[in-house]
């Protein structure tokens, strides 16, 4: 059996969803808010297709079935003011998108959109009449969204998103409020304004999708943008999203927000949001509370709507208070049973993005009696909020059917705030310094705070790890206001690889935590440097009597006695010349057995004879000259990374009679 869409009544309004979650991969959300008084049960979806269009020209680009994955009712702000005239279920529909780069990179952006049918008969300030008996109206759900790349760059954003829904009534004649703003993932700037709700092309329950541009709903005689619910004040959002208004007749009105938003001052998207209010005749009478202050060393409650406040930065804690006092007139009301629930808030007026609900009382709420009255008190922090006086609204609100109803203190507070300098390191804070290799050094340094507060230090060394280089920081004393301590270096070589750098530079960092200023910093400049030993061994191969210079030479010898004088020694000596000399290889023909050769270690110069007496046996293949290449190397390993000198002698042995003019046989 198939299923067909039910043309009917229901829609209260909604908005879409774009949610990155990684790489190129979105999670796609329609919020439909569903009339569950007035709407037709069997108008409920449970898929939906939203099509996507390019901006610039409206071309399809794509289409995403989103599936009903969660219904939930929306409560009232409080629960006990139930009216059978509004009850609304949030419908959540939800699926995964990939926007390829390859195919969402148009530089003006793309829209998504959904049409259904319709809105609530019952409305009151468009027209919304049933199919063929008058101007139908329903809803088209609409988001605009950037490229996902720009300058060939991955182009990162979420639209914004968990907006609180409408979900108490509006008594006439009073104030009606309502945080109507979301959240944005990227922190762009959200701007909200009011506009005309968005219609559908045709008046059936799907109507054949489309690009834009849509619709407008119709305005009903008496209401337009600027009087959508014929209130005073009519209905206003502020570009922050605070909707607000006072309804003065009853009735079932429609209304629509634009959220821009816009990133370095530049729009990359918006989203739609159409809702409905309630306005109801009939509620109970309710007044408002009432709120006044008093200074802790007044007598009385002398502050009406507005308070200044001056503490000097040596007033303490406890006095750097006000007590405030509430009271309701509907106390003493018959009708609320000589009874009223109050309860205080604090909000900030003139600077955003901090809590400062610390400044309440642990307990904020009180019941009132028979025009009884409760004080409550307020403490300030030591630190005020921002730089400049601020501003906090102390809010008294009571307990009335469907919105409290509120008061407002307006408290401005100028706090001193402490002079501070900050602290400074002693002479001498800029120390350049030399240390020989195999020294160790220890160079001090203090520092003070004239006003006493603790002080904090970083070591920053330039480039490298001090304990890389056999450095450490310690600290000797560290009291309220004062700092010592010393730069401690153990220059040793054998530890640390000093021939990859000499020169060193350390900055240390000395900062205060005053109470209320940011942490101000002063430098002491440490400039050492290493100096290393000169290491330069040397090799070198001399005959046996030391006559001749073999170094890297080659040797023509007969048969019989073989002998080589292997020197190694430092140009410069030192204490730190420890030298060892070794036969480090043999290449070339077979048969080189039985030489004689020690390896030797010694201070500042090491001797060694190379000894070898070859006998027909070295022959083979009848090959009567063979080639030997011999490798020596000294090293000085004083260092972590030792220094060091190599010597090679080319021999050739031969089976002849010849005048050898180093060797005899």
């Amino acid at each position: 059996m198939l299923a067909l869409p039910v043309y009917g009544s229901h829609i209260v309004g909604g908005e879409f969803e774009l949610i990155h979650l990684s790489g190129y991969n979105y999670q796609f959300n329609l919020i439909m808010y569903f009339d569950d008084v007035n709407g037709s049960p069997g108008a409920l979806d449970d898929t939906l297709t939203v099509r996507f269009y390019r901006k610039s020209d409206n071309f399809y680009v794509t289409k995403l079935l989103l599936s009903l994955t969660s219904r939930s009712l929306v409560n009232y702000t409080q629960p006990s003011c139930v009216n059978t005239s509004l009850q609304t279920d949030r419908l959540f529909y939800s699926a995964a998108i990939t926007l390829s780069p390859d195919v969402f990179n148009h530089p003006e952006g793309y829209y998504a959109s959904w049409q259904r049918c319709c809105r609530n008969y019952e409305i009151t300030n468009i027209y919304s009449d049933p199919a063929g008996s008058g101007i139908s109206a329903g809803q088209t759900f609409y988001i605009e969204f950037p490229a996902v790349i720009k300058n060939g760059v991955q182009f990162v954003n979420s639209s914004p998103h968990l907006f609180p829904p409408l979900s108490d009534y509006a008594c006439l004649g009073r104030p009606y409020y309502v945080n109507f703003a979301g959240v944005d993932d990227d922190g762009d700037s959200i701007v909200y304004s009011l506009t005309t709700p968005l219609n559908t092309f045709q008046a059936t329950a799907i109507p054949s999708p489309s690009p834009g541009p849509y619709p407008l709903v119709q305005w009903r005689p008496g209401f337009d943008l600027q009087h959508i619910i014929d209130g005073s004040p009519d209905l206003r959002i502020s570009p922050d999203g605070l909707l607000t208004c006072t309804a003065m007749i009853p009735g079932l009105f429609v209304f629509a927000v634009k959220a821009e938003e816009y990133r370095n001052g530049i729009k990359i998207g918006e989203t739609r949001r159409d809702f409905q209010m309630l306005a109801v005749s009939g509620c109970l009478a309710d007044h408002p509370p009432k709120i006044i202050g008093k200074k802790l060393t007044d007598g009385s409650f002398t502050f009406v709507d507005v308070m200044s406040l001056y503490f000097a930065d040596t007033v303490s804690n406890s006095n750097r208070c006000i007590e405030v006092q509430v009271s309701d007139p509907d106390s003493q009301d018959p009708l609320h049973n000589f009874s009223e629930n109050v309860s205080i808030r604090a909000v900030a007026l003139n600077f955003k993005g901090i809590d400062v609900s610390p400044i309440l009382p642990l307990v904020t709420k009180a019941q009132l009696t028979n025009g009884s009255t409760k004080n409550f008190q307020i403490c300030f922090p030591k630190c005020p909020f921002i730089k400049a006086p601020y501003q906090i609204g102390v809010i008294a609100a009571d307990d009335a059917c469907a919105l409290p109803m509120t008061d407002t203190l307006r408290v401005t507070v100028d706090q001193q705030i402490r002079p501070n300098t900050k602290p400074y390191f002693l002479p001498q804070k800029n120390i350049t310094a030399q240390l020989l290799e195999g020294n160790t050094a220890a160079y001090p340094f203090a520092a003070q705070d004239n006003e006493g507060d603790t002080l904090v230090v970083a070591v920053v060394p330039q480039g490298f790890q001090l304990n890389d280089a056999g450095m450490s920081v310690n600290f000797t004393g560290q009291n309220t206001g004062n700092l010592t301590g010393a730069l401690q270096w153990n220059a040793f070589c054998k530890n640390y690889e000093f021939f990859k750098q000499t020169d060193f530079t350390v900055n240390i960092l000395v900062g205060d935590l005053p109470p209320c200023n940011s942490t101000n910093f002063d430098t002491a400049v440490f400039q050492l440097k290493v100096i290393l030993p000169d290491i330069e061994p040397q090799l070198k191969i001399y005959s046996e009597d030391k006559a001749v210079d073999l170094t890297n030479g080659s040797v023509e010898a007969n048969l019989g006695h073989v002998v080589f004088d292997v020197i190694g020694s430092d140009k410069n000596t030192s204490l730190v010349d420890t030298l060892k000399l070794s036969l480090v290889s043999i290449k070339g023909s077979d048969g080189l057995v039985g030489y004689g050769f020690n390896n030797v270690r010694g201070l500042h110069l090491v001797e060694s004879l190379f000894s070898w007496d070859p006998t027909s046996s070295i022959f083979k293949d009848a090959s009567y000259n063979n080639d030997y290449v011999l490798r020596f190397l000294v090293v000085n390993d004083h260092c972590k990374t030792p220094k060091k000198d190599s010597a090679f002698v080319n021999l050739r042995i031969k089976d002849i009679v010849s005048t050898d003019e180093y060797f005899s046989p």
